[in-house]
């Protein structure tokens, strides 16, 4: 198995929270769409291990293969997942001891990063909103970041954008090889997707969730 890169934040939790009263409310439940290629390439203990990055309690969006992989090493990588089951534009979470959540809107920003632009405005509204696996840890932190300060927000939004727009296919596989410990990170120094990198890693280590 691949030895995965742990980063810890450099601020305490709720840190960034203390200096005013939150301005804007989350009612979106974020879900990570976990594609098959990721199982197929890195492994499953792997995906479970990355999964775990994003919260101890993933909501997830994949097929019955990888949903199976998943929940086999979610011991092991210290998580409790749910998965979403859509039904026309809409779904529910189920959970590994039977129960199911309440049935909502899906909107899916996961097959194209220009939909991201409308991130923080649907982050208001009671639904699941499903981002990709590589673009999660971005918008988890986004969406941390967004009840107290929307301005700031909106900079990471541009600043996300920003660097979506400049990767190839190539160098989004250079960044997924990252994310799975299959390369180091400072080998895209001189890329374009260190931009995407930066960002990430950035944000991941200011603005923990209120579950770290």
């Amino acid at each position: 198995m691949a030895k995965q890169e742990r980063l810890e934040a450099q601020c305490p939790p709720d840190a960034h929270k203390v200096i005013r009263p939150p301005e804007n409310k989350v009612n979106a439940s974020l879900v990570v769409k976990v594609a098959d290629f990721e199982l197929e390439k890195y492994g499953d203990r792997d995906v479970a291990e990355v999964l775990s990055l994003f919260s101890p309690k993933p909501q997830i969006l994949c097929s019955k293969k990888v949903e199976k992989a998943i929940v086999e090493n979610a011991q092991d990588a210290e998580i409790k997942p749910s998965f979403l089951e859509l039904k026309d534009e809409q779904g529910f979470l189920h959970y590994h001891d039977g129960s199911v959540s309440s049935v909502k809107k899906v909107v899916d920003f996961s097959n194209d990063f220009k939909s991201y632009q409308n991130f923080l405005d649907t982050l208001s509204e009671d639904c699941y909103l499903v981002v990709d696996s590589l673009s999660m840890l971005i918008m988890r932190s986004i969406s941390t970041v967004y009840p107290w300060d929307k301005l700031l927000a909106s900079d990471f939004i541009r600043q996300y954008l920003g660097a979506c727009e400049i990767l190839d296919d190539k160098e989004i596989q250079d960044l997924f090889d990252v994310r799975y410990g299959r390369q180091e990170g400072s080998a895209l120094k001189d890329a374009k997707a260190f931009h995407f990198l930066k960002l990430e890693r950035k944000l991941f280590l200011q603005y923990p969730t209120d579950d770290d």
